[in-house]
């Protein structure tokens, strides 16, 4: 497992020096998250600030996580996954392991304070700069990478994780299809399991549920990135751009209707943007 979230550790900071160095620059819209007129951080509203969240965080002082025998000392520094409705900040410090820590230990309202005043530059919503670069386009007549300008349009993500040979996989890939693109949400697939690409592509295709998916050899490192023990695959989950969790149930039809409500509740309100579908359709 931790030589798994370290290769997770090393490719995020991979995009991130691959963006810098103008790999990706051309396909990054103009981003600010900075915004000095805008509360100040803290750790009551760190939820609700997920704009400011910064991609990476470091310990401030020893800190042990339960069943580990020397602590983690200041030097520790991790992507932040996300922010946990618990106030807890869930952390991937690659070989060291993936930890949900207090706040109070971690830079974690310093750094995101210094990006809304502009001191500290964010180059992108964190969970899209993080897995935008590691899907396949399974829509697309070859296997190729999903191009990371559609992805940044998005308004938000549905990440499903489950098996596309497994039973049943076929009936929930038609009851999710309709939301795909729905209010701008892009639906992405973690596949379980050890399916080549290519397999996984023209599974997607038969179902005519081309959504963009995760490299297989990804896949796994994400998916324990992302889920914590209490929901392990098959599971929904929606998420912000920035990683803050919306709504997450097992991957079952019965949920696709509380999961339909929540789209529209978090993304629908006003005028919904052009599904993400249809956008990349009219170029």
């Amino acid at each position: 497992m931790s030589r798994l979230l370290c290769l997770v550790l090393l490719l995020a900071a991979s995009a991130r020096a691959d963006v810098s160095e103008g790999t990706l620059t051309s396909s990054l819209p103009e981003y600010h998250a900075q915004d000095a007129n805008a509360a100040v951080v803290t750790d009551a509203n760190l939820l609700d600030s997920e704009r400011f969240w910064p991609y990476q965080v470091a310990l401030t002082r020893d800190w042990r996580p339960s069943g580990r025998a020397q602590p983690l000392g200041p030097d520790a520094s991790g992507v932040l996954v996300r922010v946990e409705a618990s106030g807890m900040a869930r952390v991937d410090f690659g070989r060291d392991g993936l930890y949900e820590v207090p706040v109070a230990a971690t830079d974690l309202v310093s750094r995101a304070n210094r990006i809304r005043l502009g001191e500290l530059a964010k180059l992108a919503p964190n969970f899209l700069l993080a897995i935008a670069p590691r899907l396949v386009d399974s829509a697309s007549d070859s296997l190729r990478p999903y191009a990371f300008a559609s992805a940044t349009e998005g308004s938000g993500f549905l990440c499903v994780f489950a098996d596309p040979d497994s039973k049943g996989f076929a009936s929930l890939a038609a009851a999710l299809a309709p939301l795909h693109g729905q209010h701008g949400v892009l639906t992405i697939l973690f596949p379980q399991g050890t399916h080549p690409d290519a397999q996984v592509r023209e599974r997607l295709r038969s179902l005519k549920w081309p959504v963009p998916f995760v490299y297989d050899h990804l896949s796994e490192a994400y998916t324990r990135s992302l889920l914590n023990e209490a929901n392990s695959p098959p599971t929904l989950l929606l998420q912000t751009k920035d990683g803050r969790v919306l709504f997450q149930a097992p991957a079952r039809i019965a949920a696709v209707r509380e999961l339909t409500a929540k789209l529209a509740e978090e993304f629908g309100a006003g005028t919904a943007p052009t599904p993400v579908a249809d956008r990349r359709n009219q170029r």
